[in-house]
């Protein structure tokens, strides 16, 4: 009889503390209090996952007793186990930010700022990139997540619900992503300027003055052309270009 009591008992409490509810919590900064956006959220206990929406908050299946691991660049990772009134209300949850101490450094002879100003003004960055001999020029690809193909695209948004309104409806992202294809574009213009200079075609063709500025105008070559082009090639189209240049000067 006593047996048969402890295994009702055993099975009575199994179902009242083993059973998966829904539980709903919120990722703050714990300095902050701002929201933690796109934290990762793990139950250990049975592997059940989420993410916290823009506004740092969640929804994941757990029991009395599951832990609950928080995880995301930039902050601590946490376990929190889970207590009984966890179902009853909205759960805050703080994370703290993952701080990095690194050692004093003392530093001497600083010029005047507006000295230390013009010095970086002036200052003129080597290009220090490099590809091994006969292997192509490695092209730099644009952020995935910045990418408006990308986020338009309406099965991306269907497979990243939470991501893809964050993507369309923030306006603070989108001025990020204006900022980010400003950057790319001046950039790409540099490259370019620094491969394909008025001085290095004067070198090729031999043309002068405004001659030289109506050539390259009527070259007309587009920025990603020049870019993507090996020098070798571009020297080929411009010497081809020349000839029917000068007829079309001569007509």
């Amino acid at each position: 009889m006593r047996r048969l009591v402890f295994i009702l008992l055993s099975f009575t409490s199994t179902l009242i503390f083993g059973q998966s509810k829904n539980l709903y919590c919120e990722v703050l900064d714990s300095s902050t209090h701002e929201p933690v956006q796109f934290a990762h959220v793990l139950n250990l206990s049975d592997d059940a996952q989420a993410i916290s929406d823009v506004n740092g908050k969640f929804m994941i299946k757990g029991s009395i007793g599951d832990t609950i691991l928080i995880s995301i660049v930039g902050y601590q990772r946490i376990g929190w186990q889970v207590k009984p009134d966890w179902f009853d209300k909205e759960v805050k949850l703080s994370l703290p930010q993952d701080t990095v101490i690194l050692n004093s450094v003392t530093i001497h002879d600083i010029p005047p700022e507006h000295i230390f100003k013009q010095k970086i003004l002036n200052h003129e960055p080597e290009d220090t990139s490099f590809w091994y001999h006969g292997m192509p020029q490695p092209v730099a690809k644009e952020d995935m997540t910045l990418n408006e193909k990308v986020i338009k695209n309406p099965l991306f948004i269907a497979t990243h619900p939470l991501t893809g309104m964050y993507y369309n409806l923030s306006k603070q992202e989108k001025e990020r992503r204006k900022y980010h294809k400003i950057k790319t574009t001046e950039l790409l213009e540099n490259r370019v300027h620094r491969k394909f200079s008025r001085g290095w075609v004067h070198d090729i063709t031999g043309l002068e003055g405004n001659e030289l500025t109506d050539f390259i105008a009527y070259c007309d070559f587009s920025l990603r052309y020049l870019d993507k082009t090996p020098l070798y090639l571009i020297r080929e189209n411009l010497l081809a270009k020349l000839s029917e240049f000068k007829k079309e000067q001569k007509s």
